[in-house]
């Protein structure tokens, strides 16, 4: 599915990107309303907050000035896990994670529903002559975080048969994946929030 759709010249939200974005916004207030429960006073000190590199450098690194407008006061430190589920690392003060939520002692609060969709470059689709259905990413090289599992799940619930996932490029940080992507090398696997650009 589609997040934004072309409008002459330009691009807008379909109805479905609406709806994510409503999501967004709504995690981001849960983030900022925790902040305001203290009397009116104001906010001050230092927030750690942990999430994977990717959701940090394609989203919420474009949404720290909001925070820092709302919050002047507050030192705000951004920490990244190696692993998406990671609600580990001791100097944290909040965890954004993907994962079921399953965390022992842990409040969790789901924010967004996500979904992985394979992104590519306009260029990439355009040299393969565009998909019309699931199995045709195989025509191009996966790009792959880690291992092979992402690509095998999205692929079997696509009902693609047999499908060969072993080859194309591993990567150790989704960076690199969205970066190799955008730079046309291949096909990743990603969710519609940081694989925007």
């Amino acid at each position: 599915f589609d997040l934004l759709q072309r409008i002459g010249k330009g691009v807008a939200l379909t109805p479905r990107g609406q709806r994510y974005a409503a999501d967004v916004r709504k995690a981001l207030t849960v983030l900022g309303d925790a902040g305001t429960q203290n009397n009116g006073a104001g906010v001050g000190g230092s927030f750690a907050i942990s999430c994977p590199p990717g959701f940090a450098s394609m989203f919420l690194c474009t949404h720290i000035g909001e925070f820092q407008q709302m919050y002047p006061d507050v030192a705000l430190s951004v920490l990244t896990p190696r692993r998406l589920d990671d609600v580990s690392n001791p100097d944290a003060d909040a965890f954004i994670a993907f994962g079921v939520g399953n965390w022992p002692n842990r409040a969790v609060e789901l924010l967004c529903e996500v979904s992985f969709t394979p992104l590519c470059s306009p260029r990439l689709l355009n040299k393969i002559g565009g998909f019309s259905k699931p199995a045709d990413v195989l025509r191009a090289s996966l790009l792959h975080l880690s291992d092979t599992e992402d690509w095998a799940r999205w692929l079997a619930l696509s009902k693609v048969e047999n499908p060969d996932t072993e080859g194309g490029i591993f990567f150790s940080d989704m960076n690199l994946v969205f970066s190799a992507a955008i730079a046309g090398q291949g096909i990743a696997l990603g969710d519609e929030l940081t694989g925007r650009q």
